[in-house]
């Protein structure tokens, strides 16, 4: 069942499943909660049994939306959670969707491409960690 995420409703479990899946480069609970205070800011849930197992947080950018994350968890991967995610957004919005992806991830990087989103550019030493380059993809909608 995907679902909004409401003002603080299920929103340790949010944080607890961002921790799992991103470790070092996850969201706290203040950012978080601004996310869900801020109009701008679209976060959507997957439950599965009541457990959130996925997650798409988005972005209004004025002429595109942009992913800002997606994640399953681990132990529910291959579900199709992260295209229903991002087909949930398709049904209710127009606007072009964008994102970043890490030059070397290359199953996102393919999970984006079977959803029809093209790269459309590089950021060169993008992440501060270790120097690597953003890919930039885009979705066209019109």
């Amino acid at each position: 069942m995907i679902e909004r995420l409401k003002k603080d409703e299920n929103l340790l479990n949010l944080v607890e499943l961002e921790n799992e899946i991103f470790l070092k480069s996850s969201y706290t609970l203040e950012q978080l909660k601004d996310m869900i205070l801020d109009d701008n800011y679209i976060i959507y849930i997957y439950k599965l049994e009541k457990e959130i197992v996925g997650y798409l947080i988005l972005h209004d950018s004025f002429d595109v939306y942009e992913i800002m994350k997606i994640g399953t968890k681990n132990s529910s991967r291959g579900l199709g959670i992260g295209r229903n995610l991002i087909s949930k957004y398709l049904d209710e919005y127009n606007k072009d969707l964008f994102l970043e992806v890490r030059e070397s991830n290359s199953v996102a990087r393919n999970f984006y491409k079977k959803l029809n989103f093209k790269e459309v550019g590089i950021r060169k030493k993008y992440y501060s960690d270790n120097d690597e380059s953003a890919i930039l993809m885009l979705l066209e909608r019109k």
